[in-house]
């Protein structure tokens, strides 16, 4: 019997351990373990009695708890010590995410967009990858008779417009062909906003459509973090299948910003990030 309960126990006390870890799903900047001098990733488990070194007081993690909640690590919560960093435990820079999703809608029909302020908001709009290719509405905005689309935003110098590239009725908004001027790769991070007009070369007649902040997220490193996040949330049996689904757009919702979900959902089924069920 004593046994039986000195077993029972240690279960008990490893199911505890396990709670108070944390698994990494996002890295902003780079933060290091102090005891290894290793750098935090994707994938990573953290104790909240780690000692973390944030090698720039940005730099950030979103973390899961074990039963899927999103807290953050943050940088800002740190002091400069008398060596010039910036040190803390987990659990003394653990905070809950601040959840985007009631402010992150981002509707219309991808094929078919008669409101681009509908589509894309008036602030953060997340693109996957180097390019989004979607249809404005033929009938409102045909690409003919000198009509085009023209992305414009400012580089700090100068005023930059280019011709969105078409593919028929469908717009290609290309980060490679649009971010570079003059021989000049820009970064659009340091170009916000985004003002997008729909213009007659004939008549010079310009309608503004919208003004956003596109962020274009890189697909590979997105696809390790939804990865990651689909294995951890099944193997701790907290979802799956379309609940799971739901799930990794309000992640991305939350940690990189608003997303048409009609262009994520197809997104998402064309990885197979996740067990069906």
């Amino acid at each position: 019997m004593k046994r039986i309960f000195a077993f029972i126990l240690l279960l008990f006390t490893i199911s505890i351990t396990q709670a108070q870890d944390y698994f990494v799903a996002h890295i902003k900047g780079d933060i290091e373990v102090k005891k290894t001098n290793k750098k935090v990733a994707v994938g990573d488990q953290l104790n909240k009695t780690d000692e973390l070194r944030f090698v720039t007081q940005d730099a950030k993690a979103v973390v899961l708890t074990m039963d899927g909640n999103r807290m953050v690590l943050d940088g800002k919560e740190t002091k400069k010590n008398d060596n010039g960093e910036f040190l803390s435990f987990v659990q003394d820079v653990v905070l809950p995410l601040s959840s985007n999703i009631q402010l992150s809608t981002r509707g219309g029909d991808p094929n078919n967009i008669q409101d681009f302020k509908t589509f894309f908001g008036e602030e953060k709009y997340v693109i996957i990858g180097d390019e989004l290719k979607v249809k404005p509405d033929p009938g409102v905005y045909p690409i003919d008779n000198g009509w085009s689309f023209i992305y414009r935003y400012e580089t700090g110098s100068r005023p930059v417009n280019k011709i969105v590239a078409n593919q028929g009725s469908e717009i290609v908004l290309d980060k490679k062909q649009l971010y570079k001027t003059k021989g000049v790769v820009v970064d659009p991070e340091k170009s916000y906003p985004v003002k997008l007009f729909y213009f007659n070369s004939n008549n010079k007649d310009a309608k503004e459509l919208v003004t956003f902040h596109p962020i274009f997220v890189d697909e590979n490193t997105l696809t390790v973090e939804l990865k990651s996040v689909a294995t951890f949330l099944e193997n701790n049996n907290v979802m799956k299948g379309r609940e799971l689904m739901d799930e990794l757009y309000k992640f991305v919702l939350d940690v990189h910003g608003p997303i048409n979900k009609s262009i994520f959902f197809d997104w998402l089924n064309s990885k197979e990030l996740i067990t069906r069920g």
